[in-house]
């Protein structure tokens, strides 16, 4: 992708910590990954948890809410 290409499709990317919704997961503690946005649409990579196939959530799950 050309320079032009990027400005034009507004693209960024930069790393973040996000935290897997499966709380047996090692991952459930954080992670670090690349947000990418491109055409106003944003996506983490790898889209998913590696180590269990969970979904990322930006915020970690308090410790003391129940798994119902």
């Amino acid at each position: 992708m050309s320079a032009h290409d990027k400005w034009l499709a507004n693209y960024h990317h930069y790393p973040t910590t996000v935290y897997c919704a499966n709380r047996k997961c090692g991952n459930h503690d954080g992670a670090n990954v690349t947000f990418v946005s491109e055409y106003g649409q944003g996506w983490y990579e790898p889209e998913q948890c590696e180590s269990c196939g969970g979904e990322w959530l930006e915020d970690q799950l308090p410790e003391d809410e129940d798994d119902e």
